[in-house]
């Protein structure tokens, strides 16, 4: 049999190689991720809004050197409070943070510090207002802040989504007016919410309520919610 010489071999699979290089030189450029004529965008909407919870932290703390009498007094405080704020209508309870630490002094046991803290919200601000008053006969008051119901926020939040979204169609629009483009399409949009957050009063407010006799009277305010919209949009012929 007469013997094949290798470059008839290998010519064939030159061929083959070729092809398949060919096909995917082609496959890559028809996957170019390269893109022209996009634009980013963006357009924000915002409102005012009254503020229609207060939100306020109290707490009870007692140092001594008996651990359990320390844990019994401050449990009793608390359970004062608790019932105190039941008695009233509207108004949300929720005790937190009970604590137990040893006090050292010269790396000895001295004390020991026992203390626990209530959280208290309504949309009455005016009981609650009286009910601070009030509990500051036992308890003191760790901080005091006004917030947006989550009801009040969806509501806004919505409206505002609408807004913006709207907004940035006109920017759209007008971009590709002033481009000379017929019209565009949207590659990628994201819708942002901010603000809202919690409030808190401030110090010379807070001096007012030194005196437990006292109701401390408060303003709720307002807040600002923004929504923002993000997006990329891309220029087009008809």
């Amino acid at each position: 049999m007469p013997m094949l010489h290798l470059s008839h071999l290998l010519l064939p699979l030159f061929f083959v190689a070729a092809s398949l290089l060919s096909a995917v030189t082609i496959a890559s450029d028809r996957n170019d991720d390269t893109h022209y004529d996009r634009i980013s965008l963006l357009a924000t909407a915002s409102d005012d809004i009254d503020n229609d919870i207060l939100e306020t932290v109290l707490f009870v703390h007692r140092e001594g050197s008996n651990p359990a009498e320390l844990s019994e007094e401050v449990n009793a405080a608390i359970q004062w409070a608790v019932n105190e704020a039941k008695k009233i209508s509207g108004i949300t309870v929720q005790t937190m943070g009970y604590q137990t630490h040893p006090i050292y002094q010269q790396r000895r046991l001295s004390a020991w510090r026992v203390r626990q803290s209530l959280r208290l919200e309504s949309k009455n601000i005016a009981k609650l207002s009286q009910l601070i008053g009030k509990l500051q006969e036992r308890l003191a008051v760790e901080r005091v802040g006004y917030r947006i119901s989550a009801q009040r926020r969806n509501a806004v939040e919505e409206n505002l989504i609408a807004e913006a979204i709207a907004l940035f169609q006109r920017r759209a629009k007008l971009i590709a007016k002033q481009m000379d483009r017929d019209q565009y399409r949207v590659v990628q949009m994201s819708i942002n919410t901010g603000g809202a957050s919690m409030q808190p009063i401030m110090r010379t407010e807070m001096s007012a309520m030194a005196d437990p006799r006292i109701a401390p009277g408060f303003e709720a305010g307002t807040q600002t919610v923004t929504v923002s919209v993000n997006g990329t949009i891309e220029l087009q012929l008809n």
